[in-house]
């Protein structure tokens, strides 16, 4: 299966990945934020017999830690103006620390830039995800080490 040009990253606390490593690897993920374009974005790879990865950044300053493939993205809205996102995902991999820091991956560009590059050739410069970007989650470039995988 090829995997998606996008991913998804988010932050996690290093307890929760712990906690995971120690079971079977894989698990779910809950956050209280609507996670509805990331639930697009895997309905899309899904379409196209792509799998959408997933990169979690953990620590303090934050660095990625691991990343997997989302399985299944849930959203449901629990009262008026409250949601819960629930996240499924395969066993983690570790991420190589010289891939670790959050400037090692770049966020999505606009579709009119995708349109562009794709029409014209032009490639343009790419914004590096940083710590404002990343909670709840940030929608980037998939990083070559996972689309070799």
């Amino acid at each position: 299966m090829d995997v998606s040009a996008f991913c998804i990253c988010t932050v996690v606390t290093a307890k929760a990945i712990e906690s995971l490593l120690e079971g079977s690897g894989q698990g779910s993920y809950r956050d209280a934020h609507p996670w509805l374009v990331a639930r697009d974005l895997l309905a899309a790879a899904s379409e196209a017999d792509q799998a959408l990865p997933i990169l979690f950044a953990t620590g303090e300053p934050l660095t990625f830690s691991h990343w997997s493939i989302l399985t299944r993205i849930e959203v449901v809205e629990l009262h008026r103006g409250q949601w819960e996102t629930n996240c499924d995902f395969t066993r983690l991999q570790g991420v190589n620390p010289i891939f670790a820091d959050l400037d090692s991956v770049f966020l999505k560009p606009p579709d009119e830039q995708l349109a562009r590059e794709r029409l014209e050739g032009l490639r343009h410069h790419r914004f590096s995800l940083d710590e404002t970007h990343v909670r709840p989650y940030a929608i980037c470039e998939t990083p070559p080490y996972i689309a070799t995988q």
